[in-house]
């Protein structure tokens, strides 16, 4: 009976000492947990085109006068200042691109203003500013108009 209880202390002893050594040596500490700070969002700024007209023309005639407006979403800071910086060749690449794309039929058959164009504008707007600067474009059709001549 002695040898059993002996047994058993010895046992007991060693399993509280790997358990004591590892819960020291072993265990890495609570406060070395890696802390993952979100970053804080930018804030958007919005810069603002002047209307301009876009002639719409069909077999060499001009058939329609649309004024659109367009409206560019940055982040504030250095991607605001590039934008303004830029701001006459984005949008003489804008309209290149509605003149363009106005062109085509289907485009006036859906609307002038769809998910297909504002992707088109924000192509442009990347390949001019940079992949990412611009985060949105909106476009908004002030009016159309037909010439007085049609």
């Amino acid at each position: 009976m002695k040898k059993i209880i002996i047994l058993i202390a010895i046992i007991l002893l060693l399993g509280g000492g790997g358990f004591a050594g590892w819960w020291f040596f072993l265990k890495a500490p609570d406060s070395e947990e890696e802390v993952v700070e979100e970053i804080p969002e930018i804030p958007s700024a919005f810069l603002e085109f002047s209307p301009t007209v876009i002639h719409l023309i069909k077999e060499g005639v001009v058939t329609h006068h649309v004024t659109v407006k367009i409206t560019i979403e940055v982040a504030e800071g250095p991607d605001l200042i590039n934008a303004e910086r830029w701001q006459i060749r984005l949008q003489n690449d804008f309209m290149t691109e509605l003149h363009s794309l106005y062109y085509y039929r289907y485009f006036t058959q859906d609307g002038y203003v769809n998910d297909k164009i504002t992707k088109r504008l924000i192509d442009v707007a990347d390949k001019v500013m940079g992949k990412g600067v611009v985060r949105d474009v909106e476009l908004l059709i002030e009016g159309i108009t037909k010439p007085s001549n049609s």
